[in-house]
């Protein structure tokens, strides 16, 4: 049984600061009170389109199966592969074809509602809705002061490692707190050791496939840098924590001690390799916790560690909403579960087997009982402690999504080729992101 502490979580949440630049993260009611239990009769059927492990689907299916039996509508759960959500879902918005409901990332939230694909749930949920959740959370689902979806959980990276290949490499203790945690001298150090034991493995990856590339900033931040300025209106990569970061970060790739084929643009996700013994150790989120338990079995053992640091410390801001379509066929089952799902009940049942963190206040203090391998969970609460605000105000900003992909489409070749110009991929990155905010 793990406990989840208040004061990290809300720090977690980017409570302190973040609130006033996420849009408006205040309500109408000051009473703080739980939105009231829906009890009326639904009829339909409604779907919810999302990605997921077994524990996740599982979940998902077992929450749905009980708002059928206490409200009578039917949510079919459609699971999709993760790299091939957002294609599909873009595909049938277009199309106007839409899922009723769909899991997406805090990330994309603003830009889905901000091109009208999103329904505005204020006439579905009392006034006081948002006052459930911790405030920047709920602030990533506001629009213009609208809610366009509801906060499920949140998550976060740290670093998973194989405890056979850091013995066989002499490497006899890993961080046990965030102050201990490795600098970036002190983690290639261990990479090196690792490379030179000829495990036969790759010593290392990072976790910024696709989607998931803005994980990346991690690294920059880390460094000290940022993406956008205060305002979140102008691009402040031209800098030398930047160019740092990126050298840094290539130079993992180039003195073997990354895995070369784990690159931005494809889908080779390191938690999908690190079972096989081919990598020693990955950046990887909390959620992948019982996928990776189960994929491994008692093949070798495995831990988890926190992330290096540089100048400061900083992880990314994981985590999902689900939304509700405005062509939705059946909008208003959709609207009720989503409501349904995050009731204080369903986001603790489906956090345990999950293996990810709530996002309710009524929920941060209680005690979980996480499915698999809880004695873990501690260690990426710690770690969502160091989410930087100013990264959490970008990572749910509008143009994320853009952000991101201008990631997706420029990384690779720089760190791919030790002869690339760091300053040609910070211009690219900076033209992209502006192209970004602008649209």
């Amino acid at each position: 049984m793990s406990r989840i502490g208040r004061r990290s979580f809300i720090r977690t949440a980017g409570v302190v600061g973040a609130t006033a630049a996420l849009a408006s993260c205040s309500t109408d009611s000051e009473s703080g009170s739980a939105a009231p239990a829906s009890t009326g009769a639904l009829s339909g059927t409604a779907t919810l389109t999302t990605w997921g492990t077994e524990q996740e689907q599982a979940a998902f299916q077992k929450i749905a199966a009980d708002f059928q039996a206490q409200r009578g509508a039917e949510v079919r759960i459609e699971v999709l592969p993760y790299d091939q959500i957002r294609t599909v879902v873009d595909r049938r918005l277009q199309a106007g074809e839409p899922p009723d409901l769909f899991r997406v990332s805090y990330t994309d939230v603003g830009s889905y509602a901000s091109s009208g694909a999103l329904a505005d749930l204020t006439d579905f949920m009392p006034s006081d809705f948002g006052d459930q959740f911790l405030p920047a959370l709920w602030g990533a689902v506001l629009n213009e002061n609208r809610p366009f979806g509801v906060p499920h959980h949140t998550d976060t990276s740290a670093l998973a490692y194989n405890k056979a290949h850091f013995e066989a490499a002499g490497i006899t203790s890993v961080p046990t707190s965030l102050e201990e945690a490795w600098t970036w001298e002190e983690f290639v150090e261990v990479l090196e050791q690792l490379r030179d034991a000829d495990l036969d493995a790759a010593p290392f990856a990072f976790n910024y496939q696709l989607f998931g590339a803005y994980r990346w900033f991690n690294t920059l931040y880390q460094a000290g840098g940022t993406v956008l300025d205060e305002n979140l209106e102008a691009v402040t990569l031209d800098t030398d924590q930047a160019r740092r970061a990126l050298e840094w970060t290539r130079g993992l790739y180039t003195d073997g001690l990354h895995e070369p084929s784990v690159l931005v643009q494809r889908p080779t996700y390191p938690d999908e390799i690190f079972p096989t013994q081919k990598i020693s150790m990955i950046q990887t989120g909390d959620f992948l916790i019982p996928y990776l338990e189960e994929t491994i079995g008692s093949t070798f053992e495995w831990g988890v560690t926190y992330l290096m640091r540089d100048e400061g410390e900083a992880a990314d801001l994981g985590g999902n909403a689900v939304v509700v379509t405005e062509e939705a066929p059946n909008k208003a089952v959709a609207a009720e579960f989503a409501k349904f799902l995050v009731s204080a009940e369903n986001m603790k049942y489906y956090c345990e087997q999950a293996t990810v963190l709530p996002v309710r206040n009524d929920l941060v203090e209680t005690e979980l009982e996480f499915a698999v391998r809880p004695e873990l969970l501690p260690i990426f609460q710690q770690q969502a402690a160091t989410i930087p605000e100013k990264l959490v105000q970008e990572s749910t900003s509008r143009a994320f999504a853009g952000i991101n992909q201008a990631l997706i489409d420029n990384m690779d070749s720089y760190l791919a080729d030790p002869d690339s110009d760091t300053d040609g991929v910070i211009e690219a990155l900076t033209g992209a992101i502006e192209r970004a905010l602008q649209g």
